[in-house]
């Protein structure tokens, strides 16, 4: 549950990219079928600079050309990866978890990229994109903050669920207790792990 209450702004956001590039092109935003973005449209929102922002996401998607196996995995990582300044209970079993995914991704790359150079250029780059969630989130959670300390005066209305979610996170951002950002891998560890696959 801790997981869930810390992430799921980056799940959701990281599955936005996925779906705007899957069923429309990396210049729209998929948010839901009824509600699909074009450039013109984001201009005209008052979130255009947080469109603007998300919208790297299926960019880069479409760039590096992500396999849906790989989609899966950098999700996994970045579930894993998202966790309270204090740590979790389980964090020792989480990490473990963590690192699997991480080998997981680097199969997948290596099956895809038959020289070491390639396989390492491309683990850097979707690492790379993983690591860009912190910022692009970050804009995004306050906006969502804000809108929600408003929501009466805005006339705005929160599902249940999400309501939860975001009053138990209120608080711990409020009291600048934000989420740890974390650099996926060092250069040196990107190295060990394809000269020794």
């Amino acid at each position: 549950m801790t997981l869930i209450q810390y992430s799921w702004m980056n799940l959701m956001v990281f599955s936005l990219g996925w779906r705007s590039v899957q069923n429309v092109t990396s210049e729209f935003l998929y948010f839901a079928p009824d509600l699909i973005l074009s450039q013109e449209q984001m201009r005209r929102s008052p979130i255009y600079d947080i469109c603007l922002a998300i919208q790297y996401i299926p960019q880069e998607f479409a760039n590096l050309q992500v396999t849906h196996e790989e989609f899966l995995c950098m999700k996994a990582i970045i579930l894993l990866n998202t966790v309270p300044l204090e740590g979790l209970k389980s964090q020792a079993a989480f990490e473990e978890m963590r690192q699997s995914y991480i080998r997981e991704l680097t199969r997948l790359i290596h099956v895809r990229e038959k020289s070491v150079v390639a396989s390492s250029q491309r683990f850097y780059h979707l690492t790379k994109l993983m690591d860009s969630m912190h910022d692009i989130v970050k804009k995004v959670n306050l906006y969502c903050l804000s809108t929600f300390i408003q929501a009466d005066a805005m006339k705005v209305e929160f599902p249940e669920m999400m309501s939860e979610v975001i009053a138990s996170q209120l608080p711990k951002v409020l009291a600048g207790m934000c989420f740890s950002e974390t650099v996926f891998l060092s250069v040196a560890t990107t190295n060990r792990m394809f000269l020794n696959p």
